[in-house]
């Protein structure tokens, strides 16, 4: 896959907290989903408790061997590992922000330096600065040069540091990928990530992450239409994560005979600007498709900064509107009818403690071990926040576990 422009390399960042990054915004959920089938995505002892939405009933799936509407609302979240080896000690380890100035970055960041400092470990911070002026391989020179015990690469592709991350490999570096793709994923090299990432028994690399992220927001408008849908889509384009997750949606999405997609507005980073060339042809699809029931876009981005909630609502279009993350903003949008829910969320606090878990067993001389992390669906009755400004906020008390096992706190 060739490589990215700058401007175009922004939107690995995109792809994980692109919300966050142009909106300012935190995002958290969570939950798992499987990397080969949708029917994995979620566990079949959801709660019946889950309230009904859209014109399908919860109970109901819309194929044979997909998830319902109450299994998607109930998500499966799984727990961080009951055991782990002792905290190792006195170690010193570099975090590559995918850029300070977005809240997500930040958040990410400070969740890692957060879980770090409880293991008594130093933590430093690059800010790769959303790659302005090449900044993410800057950041991971800058970290090579101190020659730290290991590096968190946090949002961004392989493909835009590769040369620094080889560089980090042949110096014995360990470096852990978190929320992003390898080098060997997009096909521009081998894998440079050297300290595996594992989200979850279903999810057991970045790739199937990606993957499933698509796979669950394609499952949600199966079951919410009960079978019969008709989708403007909005994939992104330029980075493998996006590739990624556009092949997870298609995989799913092909099991609901009745689901078609009737138009699809593609974007790259640069097409975001508010009231952008995304917003024109997202309002171009709906004249043209004055049928469809459903707009679907990845990240919370296309629905606040971009415009594209009010594109739609503006248009006269009675379409659902679907995103993805469970950002405060959009989350906002939500409560006050202008988007219809998030097909995904996840918690990416909890994905920065996974990562220092995951070092932690590193320098102990064991694998990886699953995190329990996943996704889940939300809309105005189900895994809302009590109150508005908040973004999804897990019911699993993850810090508390790891602390317990890792014998601090």
């Amino acid at each position: 896959m060739a490589r990215l422009s700058n401007q175009r390399l922004t939107a690995v960042a995109v792809g994980v907290a692109l919300s966050a990054i142009l909106l300012g915004a935190c995002s958290g959920g969570s939950t798992t989903a499987s990397s080969s089938a949708s029917t994995a995505v979620l566990s079949s002892s959801a709660s019946s408790s889950a309230s009904s939405a859209g014109s399908a009933a919860t109970g109901a799936s819309s194929a044979s061997g997909t998830p319902t509407l109450e299994q998607l609302f109930q998500g499966n979240e799984g727990n961080p590992p009951a055991s782990s080896p002792p905290g190792a000690k006195d170690k010193d380890i570099w975090w590559i922000s995918c850029g300070q100035q977005a809240e997500s970055c930040a958040a990410y960041a400070a969740a890692g330096q957060e879980a770090a400092e409880a293991l008594g470990w130093t933590f430093h911070l690059a800010d790769g600065n959303l790659n302005t002026a090449n900044g993410y391989a800057t950041a991971m020179r800058t970290a090579l040069a101190a020659q730290p015990d290991a590096i968190v690469q946090n949002a961004f592709s392989c493909t835009t540091d590769q040369p620094e991350l080889q560089r980090a490999k042949d110096q014995g570096v360990p470096v852990i990928g978190v929320e992003t793709t390898d080098c060997s994923d997009a096909g521009t090299g081998p894998a440079l990530f050297t300290v595996p990432m594992v989200y979850s028994d279903e999810y057991p690399d970045n790739k199937s992450w990606w993957t499933g992220w698509g796979q669950v927001s394609a499952d949600f408008i199966a079951a919410d239409s009960g079978g019969q849908a008709k989708v403007i889509t909005a994939f992104g384009e330029g980075d493998p994560q996006f590739d990624l997750l556009k092949a997870g949606f298609e995989e799913s999405f092909a099991k609901c005979s009745g689901c078609e997609v009737v138009a699809d507005v593609p974007w790259t980073v640069t097409d975001l600007a508010p009231n952008g060339p995304w917003v024109t042809a997202l309002r171009n699809a709906l004249i043209q498709h004055p049928d469809a029931d459903y707009v679907w876009w990845p990240f919370d981005t296309n629905a606040v900064l971009s415009g594209g909630a009010k594109t739609v609502q503006q248009s006269g279009s009675t379409a659902k509107v679907v995103s993805g993350i469970g950002t405060a903003p959009a989350l906002d949008l939500i409560r006050s009818d202008q988007m219809y829910a998030e097909g995904v969320a996840r918690s990416d606090e909890w994905v920065s403690w996974a990562a220092i878990d995951q070092l932690n067993r590193h320098f102990n001389n064991e694998p990886s071990a699953p995190e329990g992390l996943g996704f889940v669906s939300i809309n105005k009755d189900n895994n809302m926040p009590a109150e508005p400004g908040v973004s999804y906020q897990t019911k699993v008390d993850f810090k508390a576990a790891y602390k317990s096992a890792w014998g601090v706190g």
